[in-house]
């Protein structure tokens, strides 16, 4: 099997080769090709150069190449002995345009897949601090980026993009290595996800509901039972919110008969653990159990959302295009459970850190 490094390698060296050969062709490369989409720093430096030298209207000789890489690396940095392999990378008939179309698109996979880390990082941040601020920023973020990579792969391939061009101050805020990388060390300080508490929030929040049924209809509207993880609340939660929607009563007694039907063929909680649940749910207010649910829902949205993003990215047989399309489901998902958090009920000693910087979402996509 090829071996999918080696590919990307060949084809970055196999870009270089054919601009040194053919530098006219850089016009056309240039303007959606950039050093940063090439994995080796050696090879984004030697198109940094070439790109350079193009727009100075300057012609690059290999031998150029050579001196100004020592100039500006130093002798053993520059390395120029590797400027004979991208020569001999290039094809005899070299087609610059269509190998940097190969570097842009693994390029853009590794930029998509990085998004996830922003993603988490204010998903965990909002979940701290019990506020949609940080992950509604952090999915403005992350939209723009998904958008740049949608127009910048639709320059190179003629293809519609399908979203617009991100405002330019959100591009200034996503080319900031120091936003990825504080996003990263956030992540690492704080520990990972407690399923054990996450289920418990869940108890909570059904046996709150059945508790004061009135809170039913609002939960409901962001929540659908398919959404909640553990298996015996979710049947519980799903004859709940059925009741409230025929109409009919909602209490300890009709809640246990309509969780026995469901549970003829799903899994479903003992008498006393149910009744165990709805009496603790008459001291918790719904909303604060609500929040607690809807914290651990982005959470868990985040960490999903950027795991399909990195198995995407590292599907070849998968287009950019998709790759875009399913981030903004994600933040999507993010911005409507976002909003359920208890901001006026944000836990205390817990502040967040800020991660993201104070910016307004992006526009809405087209088609989102």
């Amino acid at each position: 099997m090829i071996n999918r490094d080696d590919a990307v390698r060949l084809a970055e060296q196999a870009t270089l080769g054919s601009l040194l050969y053919r530098p006219q062709a850089t016009a056309d490369v240039g303007t959606w090709l950039r050093p940063g989409d090439f994995a080796d720093l050696w090879h984004a430096h030697v198109y940094r150069v070439i790109h350079e030298h193009h727009l100075a209207g300057k012609p690059l000789t290999a031998q150029d190449l050579g001196a100004q890489m020592v100039g500006d690396l130093g002798p053993r940095r520059a390395d120029i002995v590797r400027i004979h392999d991208l020569l001999a990378a290039a094809p005899t008939s070299p087609e610059p345009a269509v190998y940097a179309r190969m570097v842009l698109d693994a390029g853009l996979r590794r930029e998509v897949a990085g998004l996830g880390v922003l993603m988490r990082a204010g998903a965990l941040q909002s979940a701290l601090s019990g506020g949609p601020a940080p992950v509604v920023n952090c999915s403005g973020l992350v939209d723009a980026g998904l958008d740049s990579c949608a127009t910048r792969w639709a320059r190179a391939t003629g293809e519609p993009a399908g979203y617009p061009e991100p405002p330019a101050r959100l591009r200034a805020a996503l080319s900031s290595r120091d936003l990825r990388l504080s996003a990263d060390k956030y992540l690492r300080l704080h520990p990972r996800r407690d399923q054990v508490a996450e289920h418990a929030h869940e108890a909570a929040l059904v046996g709150a509901l059945i508790a004061h049924p009135a809170a039913i209809g609002s939960v409901a509207a962001w929540l659908p039972p398919g959404y909640v993880v553990t298996p015996i609340w979710r049947t519980v939660y799903a004859a709940t919110v059925e009741l409230s929607e025929l109409g009919q009563p909602v209490d300890l007694v009709t809640v246990t008969a309509a969780t026995r039907r469901l549970g003829h063929h799903l899994p479903c909680p003992s008498l006393p653990n149910l009744r165990e649940a709805v009496d603790s749910g008459r001291l918790i207010h719904p909303r604060r159990a609500a929040g607690d649910v809807a914290a651990d829902q982005v959470q868990r949205i985040a960490d999903n959302g950027a795991g399909q993003l990195l198995a995407g990215a590292d599907n070849p047989g998968l287009r950019i295009g998709d790759l875009v399309d399913t981030g903004h489901i994600v933040t999507g998902a993010l911005r409507r459970i976002a909003h359920e958090l208890p901001h006026a009920l944000a836990r205390p000693g817990r502040p967040a850190l800020t991660v993201v910087p104070e910016l307004e979402p992006a526009p809405q996509a087209v088609g989102q």
